[in-house]
Parts: structure tokens; sequence; C-alpha cells
């Protein structure tokens, strides 16, 4: 039998470091194949509220997590944070998840969300939605 603590730690390693797929999403697709919208609303001070809604079914039956990823103007990694699924407002669906951020308005086309579900039909598998794929920079409110 072979050494248990190097089995645990083989065990660990290949969890954390794991690979993931990344692809993009357009609109259309999170759309249609997936039923992922994005919607934007005021938000005081905060500027907009940017939020994703979604049933976790097929692919984000297994959603693990969610980002914010901002970029700089030459398209560089700034920041990145962990969101975690809140309701939007209090009438929303049980089996809806939610993922939010708020942003100053003239920020809004750098920045993203990523979506990722481990052990989903799919695999290891993560999602960019970009903003500025979805809403109109210009004019960003969607929802009142």
């Amino acid at each position: 039998m072979g050494n248990p603590i190097r089995f645990v730690f083989t065990l660990l390693a290949n969890r954390c470091f794991a690979e993931i797929s990344i692809g993009i999403l357009t609109k259309e697709k999170a759309k249609e194949k997936y039923g992922i919208t994005m919607h934007s609303r005021k938000n005081g001070d905060a500027g907009i509220k940017i939020w994703l809604e979604f049933k976790n079914e097929g692919w984000l039956e297994k959603f693990s997590y969610a980002e914010l990823r901002m970029e700089d103007s030459l398209g560089k990694h700034l920041i990145s944070a962990q969101l975690q699924p809140n309701p939007v407002h209090h009438r929303q669906p049980k089996e809806i998840t939610t993922v939010a951020f708020s942003v100053d308005a003239d920020q809004l086309e750098r920045c993203s969300f990523l979506v990722v579900c481990y052990n989903s039909n799919e695999g290891d598998v993560g999602y960019v939605l970009k903003a500025k794929d979805f809403l109109d920079i210009k004019n960003p409110v969607t929802e009142k």
C-alpha cells in the first residue's frame, strides 16, 4: 500500500491546480443555450448595478462561482473579485440565481463576468460575459 500522506497531497494538488476551459459567451448564445440574461439599473452613488440571472440547470446546475473582472483601456487585467449569489429584488423566484456588481457608468465597457462550473456536463468550464457585448454602453439602464 502506498504512502497515505502522498495520496492526500496528490488528491489536493490535482484539485487545486486543475485547469478549466474558458470561453467567451455572446449575448445570443448565453440566452439561447444557457438562459443567461444580463440586466442593469441605476444604483444611486454606486453608479450602475449590473447583474446576471440564470436557472441552475444544464451546465449551470454545477454553478461554482462568478467573478467580476475589470481591464484597463489596453485590455490588461486590473482586478477580479468573487461575487456571491444574492437576489436582486425581494420578488425574485427561488429557482433563479443572480450575481451582481455596481460600477461607474464610464467604466462599464471594461467590466465582465466570469461564470465557472466545475464537474458540469461540459467539464470544468468558465465563460466570460463582457458587459459591452450585452448592454448599450451609452445607455446601459435596462430596468428602472
